[in-house]
């Protein structure tokens, strides 16, 4: 009997078992190469459609059947063959979740010990049936099997490490191996010019410093910059160079803003991968702001950089590499790698592999919160150590996570003498006004009296009652209101505006929340920054005298005048008290000040414990769900824009007819925000679903979560204040 994978492609051609199992081995046996685990990978590929082998998966390719799952049948043969030995665990664990996600081993076994014991009831994953469900069954899928491949020998298996956390990632990584082969030798099967269009190889560092160099010298001449300060700008990307030529492992970048830590950065990792011969840079960010900024940046230097965020609105191409983070330079959010490090889902691991063997730069190191911190800086540690992965954690504000007692962290710093830039750096004057309490009038009302002047707030209400004030008191073309309540398109063209009103000296007052704090190039003479935890206090004043030009910048901090709770959480008030409790006045340009900042912060905090049991109980998806960067993920809402009224037309009139669809989400991410308003159903209508058939799937009845406001509510949208309901607040997200 011939046993077929799957139907027949477009060309006619129908694959068999055979045919599929021995692409998908030697793809993942490629993948696990740059892990150490080519073997454990290739075994893995070989046999994780072995319960095709059977007549139950050949009635489901004919459609004569349902709800069968072959996966489990794939790891109950490799139970048998090892009788559950360490080394198994994780690849019986990959194979068992190539479909429904990853289960552990303790909570599948009993299952697996069901499938050949004749007198047990045997069940599948998510409720299905076994494609095996008897010992007689298991024998001749194995005949089957060995025929196939008659010269198959079980490999030796390398024991999984003893760390929980760090065996959970040895498990995914090689999951990844193993969904990656399968789902590119799929696309395979269908479009033999998949892998064209999935990776792109061309990756030369030699070439790309040399267009470093290049274009360094370019803007190095076009600068108006402080003469000191581009002298300090030219050490950081000199010394980051030379230490891209030291060993893999991890490392930290201490630099004050406003000293080229983006292009030192590519500089590092650049000479890093020509030294060591590695193979891709992943730059992770923090803000979707910071992501499209950088991209920017990048794009000039390197022609093929790709950006994978959840806002980017990639081309199908881009979308293949993006999945599989195959491009060789990517930019991505920290929720999108650090996530991806905790998921139990196929498809968000898919990419993880790619990740070994790379450099990696995590910029704005400070924005990790620290419920998730040891988790995460254990994963760092154990990519860095066992994978072949550089990392790289650079801000003007770097936590002492040597502070935290639950962790190791012993990262090399590229710029030892960093203490002494800071001092030599100094651009701005601090005046700490926090003893008592600031009418937010009285702030606008200073605003009003400065030229080029921005002031960041810790909630909406309090920057629309500055802006309020503002509005009266200024010209309305010289006031400003930016936060993530105007969609992409919008920000990015509020922000240009501002840029060049800054850079013509004409008069310019904005009024911001968090998202301009990192990583967003203006230069303001004055900033007000409402107190805040002291990283955020740091990132603000680097928004202000940016480039040494002329007198001293003045940052004022201060406490807003509110009867209700002026902070987001605990966490953001806390770190607020920290900094009260540090008695200011003091230097926020000392190193010394921000390390006894965050032991104070740091001091017996630990991992949310939510997650550390779903760790210790090797608990795929509950860690999953514990280890959530964003805890809220809010609603997205496609916005009428003025600017990209067309657009929002087109897209608004296709989504009320057909329902939500991946590509109208794609084509409106310029117009699409999120919103976490808790009145959000007052003023706008939920799209469902495009139906995918007659059966309506539970994602489908669960609700899209993609909105558009109702017709008679579209001005609720302002050119001024971007979306804003009738008696919201709330925090402003900047992820």
């Amino acid at each position: 009997m011939e046993y077929y994978a799957k139907s027949e492609n477009l060309q006619g051609h129908q694959e068999t078992v055979k045919e599929h199992l021995r692409k998908v081995s030697a793809l993942a046996r490629e993948y696990g190469e740059a892990l150490g685990l080519a073997d454990a990978a290739g075994l893995e590929g070989l046999v994780h459609d072995f319960g095709k082998y059977t007549k139950a998966f050949q009635d489901v390719w004919k459609g004569k059947r349902t709800g069968v799952d072959h996966a489990i049948s794939g790891a109950c043969f490799l139970e048998c063959c090892y009788r559950g030995r360490p080394g198994s665990r994780p690849v019986i664990e990959a194979v068992n979740g190539h479909h429904a996600g990853l289960v552990a081993y303790d909570m599948i076994k009993a299952e697996l010990h069901a499938i050949a014991d004749d007198r047990k009831q045997a069940h599948g994953n998510a409720g299905k049936t076994p494609s095996i469900e008897n010992a007689a069954q298991l024998k001749e899928a194995n005949a089957a099997f060995q025929k196939d491949f008659p010269d198959f020998r079980l490999p030796k298996l390398p024991i999984p490490p003893a760390d929980e956390l760090e065996s959970m990632l040895y498990t995914r990584l090689l999951f990844s191996c193993l969904v990656d082969a399968d789902y590119t030798a799929s696309a395979m099967n269908d479009d033999s010019t998949y892998l064209d269009r999935a990776e792109d190889c061309y990756f030369d560092p030699q070439a790309l410093l040399e267009t470093l160099y290049a274009y360094c010298g370019s803007i190095r001449q076009a600068s108006t910059a402080d003469k000191i300060l581009n002298q300090y700008r030219d050490q950081v990307f000199e010394q980051c160079g030379k230490m891209g030529d030291k060993p893999e492992g991890l490392y930290t970048l201490t630099a004050p803003t406003g000293t080229g830590k983006t292009l030192a950065l590519l500089h590092f990792a650049l000479r890093h991968c020509l030294k060591h011969g590695k193979k891709r840079i992943i730059i992770v960010l923090p803000f979707l702001t910071l992501a499209e900024q950088n991209a920017d940046t990048y794009a000039k230097i390197i022609p093929n950089v790709l950006v994978d965020h959840s806002q980017s609105d990639l081309p199908e191409e881009a979308r293949e590499l993006a999945a599989r983070w195959s491009a060789p330079v990517i930019i991505t959010t920290s929720v999108r790698f650090f996530e991806a490090l905790f998921s139990d889902r196929p498809t968000v691991c898919r990419k993880l592999h790619n990740i070994a063997g790379s450099v990696v730069v995590f910029d704005e190191a400070q924005s990790l919160p620290a419920s998730l911190t040891s988790a995460t800086l254990r994963a760092v540690n154990a990519l860095c150590s066992r994978y072949h992965t550089t990392m790289v954690f650079s801000t003007a504000t770097q936590p002492d996570f040597a502070a935290r007692k639950d962790l190791n962290w012993t990262p090399c710093e590229i710029l030892p003498e960093h203490r002494k830039l800071f001092e030599a750096l100094k651009r701005v004057n601090v005046e700490w006004r926090i003893g008592n309490e600031t009418p937010l009038e009285a702030i606008a009302e200073e605003m009003a009296g400065c030229a080029r002047v921005c002031a960041i707030v810790n909630l909406r209400r309090h920057a629309r009652q500055i802006a309020d004030v503002l509005s009266r008191l200024c010209p309305e073309d010289t006031v400003f209101f930016l936060t993530t309540d105007l969609c992409p398109a919008h920000r990015s063209r509020q922000i240009e505006i501002i840029r060049q009103r800054l850079k013509q000296k004409l008069p310019c007052r904005v009024v911001a929340t968090q998202c301009i704090e990192a990583g967003v190039d203006l230069d303001f003479e004055t900033l007000y920054r409402a107190l805040a935890p002291l990283d955020s206090i740091i990132q603000a004043a680097g928004r202000c005298n940016r480039n040494g030009c002329g007198s001293m910048g003045q940052v004022i901090v201060f406490r807003p005048e509110d009867s209700r709770i002026p902070y987001p959480d605990d966490w953001y008030n806390n770190a607020a008290v920290t900094v009260q409790e540090m008695n200011p006045p003091f230097s926020i340009h000392d190193p010394e000040n921000i390390r006894e900042y965050y032991r104070r912060l740091f001091d017996g905090t630990v991992d949310k414990p939510e997650l550390t049991k779903a760790i210790d109980a090797r608990a795929f998806a509950e860690t999953a769900a514990q280890y959530k960067l964003i805890t809220s993920a809010g609603a997205q809402v496609i916005v009428p824009y003025a600017a990209e009224r067309k657009l929002y037309e087109q897209i608004a009139e296709q989504l009320r007819t057909q329902g939500v669809t991946g590509a109208l989400l794609k084509q409106a991410a310029p117009i699409t925000l999120t919103c976490f308003a808790k009145n959000l159903a007052l003023y706008a209508e939920q799209i469902p679903f495009a139906r995918r058939g007659r059966e309506q799937s539970a994602e489908q009845a669960a609700g899209s979560n993609v909105y558009l406001l109702c017709q008679q509510y579209e001005d609720l949208y302002s050119e001024q204040l971007g979306l804003h309901f009738p008696q919201e607040e709330r925090f402003d997200s900047i992820f």
